[in-house]
C-alpha cells in the first residue's frame, strides 16, 4: 500500500473539537459516532482548509454565521484556532493559527509551510513563514505565486475533495444537464456527472467499462449509459441510460435515489488514478443504498485506498462490517468536546471471534453510540 497523503492532523478550537493532538490518519479512515458527536465537523476541517487555500476564508466564516460559530464554544472559551497537517512521513507540514477579529471574522495570525527530509537534512527543517493576503484577511497559502515547499503544500491542499451526493430529489444536480466541457474533476455535488462520465467513456475506456460493470452488479436491469452532447445545444450533455430488456433510453429522472447515488459513488472511486483526488472525503455515503450496494461500496473504498486516502463518516453497522478495526475512528462527546479514538485490534480480538464490528458497535462495546461509551 502506498504511503497515505496525510500522516496525522492536529486541530484545536474548531467547532466541537476543543483539542485533537497528532491524530493518526491511515489509508482508510471510517469515522463512527452518534448524531452530534462531531463526525461531520472532523470532515469539515478538510473542507475548511480547502476553502482557505482557495482564498475564501472570509466567505467560509460568513456562511458559517461568523467566527463565534466556528470557534469552540465561541471566543470567550477559544482565543485561537489551530490546524496542523503532516504529509507523507512528516517530510512536509502546514500550520495555521487563526484569531477572531472585532467584526466576528477570522484572520491568519501565524502560518508556516515546513519541509524536513530527516535522512537528507538531519540538522533540522526548512520553515517558510507565509504572509497573509487581502490586507491580512486571507491566508498566505492562497497565493498562486508561491514557490518550493509552500507551493507543494498549496498544490496538495487543492487535491482534496469533500463529496456530498445526498440530494437525489427531482431537482438534484445529479439529475440535471451539465456543461459538456465541465470535466476536469468530478464536482463535490456530482453536478457534472454526465460530462465526467462522457470524458471517461471517450478518453479512459477501461475505467468507464469498470464503472459500467460495477453499476450492473448492483442494478441488474441497467445495461449502459447513453452519453452524447445535446442535439439542440451541443454545449450541454444529459445522462441517459438503457434498460437491459429494451432498446429505449431513459433519463436520469427515472433512476431511483439509491441507484443514482451509487452511480456517482462508483464513478468517484473508480475514476482513473490520475484524475482522482489525493484525499476523498464522503459524509455518510451509505444513505439510501441497498445492502448489496453498501457491500460493493466498501469494496470500492478498499480498492481506491491503495493510491488514494479515504475518509468516511458513517452510521451504518453494515458498512462498518467490511473494514478492519484499525480503519475505524470512534467519535464521542466528552464534557462537550469531540474526542476520537482509533480502535485497537488486539483489544477486540476475542470479541471478533463471535461478533462483527457492526454488531459490537450496536452493542456499544467501544463507544460511538448515543449515551456515550
Amino acid at each position: 500500500m502506498n504511503t497515505p497523503e496525510l500522516d496525522y492532523i492536529t486541530v484545536k478550537g474548531f467547532k466541537s473539537i476543543a483539542s485533537v493532538e497528532k491524530l493518526e490518519l491511515r489509508p482508510i479512515n471510517v469515522i463512527i459516532g452518534p448524531n452530534g458527536s462531531g463526525k461531520s465537523n472532523f470532515i469539515g476541517i478538510f473542507s475548511f482548509l480547502h476553502e482557505i487555500r482557495e482564498g475564501r476564508l472570509n466567505e467560509y466564516v460568513r456562511k458559517a454565521g461568523g467566527a463565534e460559530n466556528i470557534l469552540h464554544f465561541g471566543s470567550k472559551t477559544t482565543e485561537e484556532l489551530k490546524i496542523m497537517v503532516s504529509f507523507r512521513q512528516e517530510v512536509n507540514q502546514y500550520e495555521l493559527t487563526l484569531k477572531p477579529t472585532s467584526d466576528d471574522g477570522l484572520y491568519p495570525a501565524n502560518e508556516w509551510a515546513n519541509f524536513w527530509d530527516k535522512a537528507r537534512y538531519p540538522q533540522g527543517p526548512f520553515n517558510k513563514s507565509l504572509s497573509p493576503l487581502d490586507g491580512g484577511r486571507e491566508a498566505g497559502i492562497s497565493d498562486s505565486s508561491l514557490t518550493r515547499t509552500a507551493d507543494w503544500v498549496r498544490t496538495r491542499l487543492g487535491r482534496w475533495r469533500l463529496y456530498h451526493v445526498h440530494d437525489t430529489s427531482s431537482s438534484s444536480p445529479l439529475r440535471k444537464t451539465a456543461k459538456l466541457n465541465d470535466n476536469r474533476f468530478l464536482r463535490p455535488d456530482g453536478s457534472n456527472l454526465p460530462s465526467f462520465l462522457y470524458l471517461l467513456q471517450q478518453k479512459y475506456p477501461e475505467s468507464y467499462s469498470l464503472i459500467r460493470r460495477t453499476v450492473q452488479r448492483v442494478t441488474p436491469f441497467f445495461d449502459d449509459f447513453m452519453l452524447a452532447p445535446d442535439t439542440l445545444n451541443e454545449e450541454f450533455i444529459r445522462m441517459e441510460w438503457r434498460h437491459k430488456n429494451s432498446d429505449q433510453y431513459f433519463g436520469a429522472s427515472s433512476l431511483s435515489d439509491g441507484t443514482i447515488r451509487f452511480i456517482a459513488l462508483a464513478t468517484l472511486f473508480l475514476q482513473p488514478e490520475e484524475l482522482r483526488p489525493s484525499i476523498i472525503l464522503v459524509d455518510e455515503p451509505e444513505l439510501g443504498l441497498h445492502p448489496a450496494a453498501i457491500t460493493k461500496l466498501a469494496s470500492l473504498v478498499k480498492q481506491a485506498s491503495v493510491t488514494t486516502q479515504v475518509i468516511l463518516s458513517t452510521q451504518s453497522p453494515l458498512l462498518l462490517d467490511h473494514f478492519q478495526p484499525e480503519d475505524v475512528l470512534v467519535a464521542d462527546r466528552v464534557d462537550g468536546s469531540t474526542q476520537f479514538t482509533r480502535l485497537d485490534p488486539e483489544k477486540l480480538a476475542g470479541w471478533l471471534d463471535d461478533y462483527s464490528l457492526g454488531q459490537l458497535w450496536e452493542k456499544n462495546e467501544f463507544g460511538g453510540r448515543p449515551g456515550g461509551s
